[in-house]
């Protein structure tokens, strides 16, 4: 018997970025991002995926409203998924400039769940580095995007803090020894889930 873990939702908007015009690239990370362990299994749905381009107005929220959904069969409480973004933004050439790097974990405690993901993203370390930031908006960036989740290699980075990205969550507890079926908590009226979790008990 394995259980399973149906995230529904959608990732609402990012901001207090240094940009008006801002887009998300996001993934879900499970095992840890190990290749060794295969705990999590993904049944249907895109583990990763990208929003379009927002601009905002008058230093308002980018609205992406972008839709998740996802569902995973487990054997074991370790290796919970992991909500993990990238913001990007576009100037008015085209040109894509790294806006944050952030990440959370899926609440596995039941209720509905308004999340802040405060993104950071290196800060330049030389001279050219800083010009470049200042006048093209070309920050370092990270060579592997496991650093975003895997917090035991950051400490060796130097970085500053940057905006938000607002996703809602919402779970019930995962029961790995019953049998009965759990389903989906409904949320509080007039809120808009944006990310939701159901779990089961599945046979195999």
């Amino acid at each position: 018997k394995m259980a399973e873990v149906h995230i529904v939702g959608r990732i609402v908007g990012g901001e207090d970025f240094d940009s008006s015009s801002l887009f998300c690239k996001w993934e879900f990370v499970t095992d840890d991002g190990r290749t060794d362990v295969k705990n999590w299994n993904r049944l249907e749905g895109a583990s990763s995926g990208q929003t379009h381009v927002d601009v905002s107005h008058d230093n308002m929220m980018s609205v992406w409203s972008h839709p998740i959904d996802i569902h995973y069969s487990t054997t074991s409480l370790h290796g919970w998924p992991k909500f993990s973004c990238e913001v990007w933004s576009q100037d008015s050439f085209g040109r894509f400039g790294l806006a944050g790097y952030g990440f959370c974990h899926v609440p596995c405690c039941p209720g509905f769940y308004q999340l802040e993901i405060c993104t950071w993203r290196p800060k330049p370390q030389t001279w050219s580095e800083t010009v470049h930031a200042w006048f093209l908006g070309s920050f370092p960036r990270l060579r592997s995007s496991d650093l975003v989740w895997n917090q035991g290699d950051r400490y060796r980075l130097s970085t500053m803090t940057c905006g938000a990205c607002d996703p809602t969550c919402g779970a019930p507890p995962l029961d790995l020894k019953s049998a009965s079926r759990t389903a989906p908590i409904a949320p509080p009226p007039n809120t808009p889930p944006t990310i939701g979790c159901a779990a089961r008990r599945r046979e195999r």
